[in-house]
């Protein structure tokens, strides 16, 4: 039975990564770099749905896969480390989302993606103020359009899908 459920979980986060190659495909115009997109969604949503872990492997991933498809135009360091930092949000935002409430989850997930982690730009040799400045307004815009819209199919979501499993949704992944 629990090689059935470690089976499963693996199956669910697999799926989770699959949506979020499928989001890093919707990309979102922006002058800097191709690799915003759709792409953290489902990280979001399994940050929700599976917790903190499940949801920094789907961001991690999915960064990782959808700043590939774009021909990791920042540089694969500056990907893996943007990746590492999504992964990082996720964690932050399943917190919020657990400990405190949904809103705060919310605003914290915006401010830490859209703000907080683009500041790390700053600080590598070539990017500075300037890319820091020119990304903030589009990647703010895209952690807001991917918070938003994983918040309104979250509930739909976990009442279809999850309600009669609530074995899938204990984290044990």
């Amino acid at each position: 039975m629990k090689n059935q459920e470690k089976t499963r979980g693996i199956v669910i986060l697999s799926l989770f990564i699959a949506m979020s190659v499928i989001g890093g495909y919707m990309k979102l115009p922006n002058p800097i770099t191709s690799s915003l997109a759709f792409d953290s969604l489902p990280a979001y949503l399994a940050a929700l749905l599976l917790g903190g872990v499940p949801g920094a492997i789907v961001g991690f991933l999915g960064h990782i896969i959808s700043a590939a498809l774009g021909g990791f135009s920042l540089s694969l360091p500056v990907h893996l480390l943007v990746a590492s930092e999504m992964a990082l949000t996720m964690i932050i935002f399943s917190f919020c989302a657990k400990k405190i409430n949904i809103a705060v989850a919310i605003i914290a997930g915006i401010l830490v993606n859209g703000l907080i982690m683009p500041a790390s730009l700053i600080l590598i040799p070539g990017f500075g103020v300037p890319v820091f400045l020119a990304m903030l307004l589009p990647l703010t815009a895209a952690s807001i359009l991917n918070i938003l819209v994983c918040t309104l199919i979250y509930k739909p979501i976990k009442k279809a899908v999850f309600s009669e499993r609530k074995d899938v949704v204990k984290n044990e992944l």
